[in-house]
């Protein structure tokens, strides 16, 4: 098949007209982008996320959910090989004073448990800590083993920024 196609190429590359050869670079291009788009799949494109109407995604640069000591972002978590189960994300034009709530429901919609950390910058500078000068990435952690112990399945994680949703994100734990 290719070498009828590459014939193909050739014979009409060797015409003097310069509008077949026009012609046939255009479709040169076009069978190699064709072949191309079908062979490279892009996956997930991270700039494309999609959120809930009631979800404030515009107050972080990023949020998502990895497992322990890898940041790359996951949505199937095995007890077996996972330790945790973290909650990286980035607020935007961090405020001195914050309070940010990760609310950890179950697969019943029952809620397992709430992580509430008041960050202030006044305290973290006391104790040697600085901040990013765009933001700070935070994290709030869950270990998988307690999350299986309770319940396997498809569980579900919202975020909150003085009390405004701000990212609701679901993950297995099997």
């Amino acid at each position: 098949m290719k070498e009828t196609i590459m014939s193909f190429i050739y014979r009409f590359m060797e015409a003097r007209s310069r509008n077949v050869k026009h012609l046939c670079m255009v479709v040169l291009v076009l069978i190699l982008f064709s072949g191309g788009c079908g062979a490279i799949n892009l996956g997930k494109w991270r700039g494309i996320e999609r959120a809930d109407p009631d979800e404030a995604f515009y107050l972080v640069n990023d949020v998502f959910l990895t497992a322990s000591s890898a940041f790359s972002p996951r949505e199937i978590f095995d007890h077996n090989l996972s330790e945790s189960v973290h909650l990286y994300f980035t607020p935007k034009d961090e405020k001195p004073t914050y309070v940010v709530e990760s609310v950890w429901q179950d697969p019943n919609g029952q809620e397992f448990r709430t992580i509430r950390t008041t960050y202030d910058k006044a305290r973290e500078q006391k104790k040697g800590i600085e901040r990013e000068k765009k933001s700070t990435p935070r994290v709030h952690t869950m270990p998988t083993k307690e999350l299986y112990a309770h319940k396997p399945g498809q569980w579900k994680v919202s975020l909150y920024l003085d009390k405004q949703l701000v990212r609701r994100l679901t993950f297995l734990v099997k």
